[in-house]
């Protein structure tokens, strides 16, 4: 067989296949497949000395460059790894179809989305939105869910003090995704009402967002930095605890006392926005904030998971990304891990500092090279 690529020597880490080893990966017609007794290939890959892992997916990234001034042109993330992203609710009903069209479609990235309940969705730091019964257009999102129902994951909101009136833009929130039998993914930093009453409305397959966060007059720890009871039972009940990262949504001391108690993240995400991707030291890129999970004492595989099989399930493409399963698209992402300390800094600028960093290689996307560093080359 005549394969398109073959990535060699590379230490494969894939969680959904339960795979940490040297292993090679063949490539042909955008597609990962298995090896055949007999193959011959053109382009072949040294990964020897680096990680192969899975496209990574940044499951919380404003990706609605030509359409917000909060948003990132969509394929700035794949020199980072990421060949896979979700949108937070960067767009409304009154832009969404501007966004699928100059977005979605348009981009070499895969992104799903999430719906702003608010129909102007985040177009500009100087413009809030208004979570509000009164202001919701339900009719106009039915329009938007029904036309791009293999797009739309749900519904966004924030349940934040400045831009949400109460519970009720909540519970009229949790009435209209049960209406459509679509999921919720809430904002849940600087609460304007306690959190166990956001919790509580939350179903399976939910996203309770920026989960560490430490913004506000609450979070989820207790006075004695226990994670609290209603927080344990949302997750029992499959509510999926989304880490996104941020600038103003993540709390280190938190984040560590809920790690120390086994309260892992499903979802590690960066939320990217345009004024903090690759430049800042808060959420410069995805893998920028996995390095953290790993000084943190989270295990290599367990962070990889919450980037790739986890997120992959949510966007109902469990098998085709996140993996490098035979089958899956053949988006692929080659890192080095190296020494070298680097700063993070969280919502209260408290500095936390990290003494490894990964560093892309090359990057596949849909079985193309989308990335890939000078020095690293085929092999002769």
């Amino acid at each position: 067989m005549k394969l398109d690529f073959v990535i060699k020597n590379g230490h494969v880490v894939d969680p959904a296949q339960n795979i940490d080893q040297v292993m090679d990966i063949a490539i042909k017609d955008n597609h990962i497949v298995a090896f055949p007794d007999e193959w011959e290939c053109d382009k072949v890959v040294d990964a020897s000395g680096c990680y192969v892992f899975p496209g990574l997916i940044d499951f919380h990234a404003h990706v609605y460059g030509n359409g917000s001034n909060c948003a990132v042109h969509a394929d700035y993330l794949l020199a980072t790894g990421v060949t896979s992203a979700v949108d937070p609710g960067t767009a409304g009903s009154s832009n969404f179809n501007s966004f699928y069209a100059g977005t979605v479609l348009a981009s070499k990235v895969r992104i799903k989305s999430y719906i702003c309940m608010y129909g102007s969705g985040q177009i500009d730091y100087n413009i809030i939105e208004k979570f509000d019964r009164a202001e919701y257009r339900p009719q106009d999102i039915k329009k938007m869910v029904e036309r791009y129902k293999d797009n739309i994951l749900g519904v966004k909101i924030r349940m934040s003090k400045g831009v949400a009136t109460g519970i009720d833009a909540m519970d009229a929130t949790r009435e209209l995704a049960d209406e459509l039998g679509i999921g919720i993914c809430v904002h849940t930093s600087n609460p304007v009402t306690p959190l166990k009453q956001v919790a509580d409305r939350l179903k399976a397959g939910d996203i309770y967002c920026h989960c560490y966060h430490g913004w506000g007059d609450e979070t989820i720890l207790d006075e004695n930095g226990k994670v609290k009871d209603f927080i344990l039972d949302a997750r029992k009940r499959g509510v999926l605890m989304d880490a996104a990262n941020g600038r103003m949504n993540f709390s280190i001391d938190v984040c560590r006392k809920s790690l120390e108690q086994g309260f892992y993240p499903d979802i590690i995400a960066s939320d990217w926005t345009g004024d903090k991707y690759n430049m800042s030291n808060t959420a410069k890129n995805l893998p920028f904030v996995m390095t953290k999970y790993l000084e943190l004492g989270m295990p290599l595989k367990e962070v990889l998971r919450c980037v790739t099989e986890t997120p992959a399930k949510v966007m109902n493409m469990e098998g085709k990304i996140g993996t490098l399963k035979p089958g899956a698209f053949a988006d692929v992402a080659i890192f080095k891990m190296i020494d070298k300390k680097a700063i993070h800094k969280d919502c209260k600028n408290e500095v936390f500092e990290t003494h490894k960093l990964f560093v892309p290689q090359m990057v596949f996307a849909d079985g193309e090279p989308a990335f890939c560093q000078a020095d690293f080359a085929l092999m002769d």
